[in-house]
């Protein structure tokens, strides 16, 4: 997000607050979320971890409501909940962001920008490799490709997803564990 022109942009809206809110925010959802997600939390947490006062954040939250930037839940209660909007609406397209990210003379990864696309345009096998790259980072060999389309072609995209959770909330950080308990959902019926 630092190389998408959304810290200058929240910026000279917010001034460095906002930036550092959403910044937060977002740091929330990947700590508890395996993709962006509902997560919860409460005006009094966010102020202390950020050092802004609770009343500014109270703003800042309608200021990034407002410009698309999240959406929230049960905002009169004292635990809200929160999920980053995406796709995220950034001042950069996604070339300029790649380049920026690899270096002027590189090509650009072809990683996937957790907040930057749109998930639900994606089909099966590139869905199966944003979770692998959500849950092991953006390198992967040839063979471990074959073993994600293997994965796609072969189990229901919702015991995929659950057990990429469960790999996640684990820590897990094994293609294995999560090949030997896709099939195991499937000889037992439960992911």
């Amino acid at each position: 997000m630092e190389e998408s022109g959304l810290p200058e942009l929240l910026t000279a809206l917010c001034g460095t607050e906002g930036w550092l809110l959403l910044r937060k925010l977002v740091e929330i959802d990947c700590d508890v979320n395996l993709t962006p997600q509902w997560f919860p939390f409460a005006i009094p947490d966010l102020s202390r971890w950020t050092g802004i006062a609770e009343e500014r954040v109270g703003s800042l939250l309608e200021n990034l409501e407002t410009g698309e930037w999240i959406e929230r839940a049960n905002r009169e209660m004292e635990v809200q909940t929160c999920r980053i909007v995406t796709p995220m609406k950034v001042p950069l397209n996604e070339a300029v962001i790649r380049r920026r990210l690899s270096g002027e003379t590189a090509q650009g990864g072809r990683f996937v920008l957790r907040y930057f696309q749109d998930h639900g345009s994606m089909n099966t096998v590139e869905k199966v490799i944003y979770l692998y790259q959500m849950l092991f980072g953006a390198r992967f060999s040839p063979r471990i490709v074959e073993d994600l389309e293997e994965i796609a072609n072969t189990f229901d995209m919702a015991i995929i997803y659950d057990t990429f959770k469960e790999a996640f909330s684990k820590k897990v950080k094994s293609l294995a564990w999560i090949k030997s308990h896709l099939k195991m959902s499937v000889t037992t019926g439960q992911p």
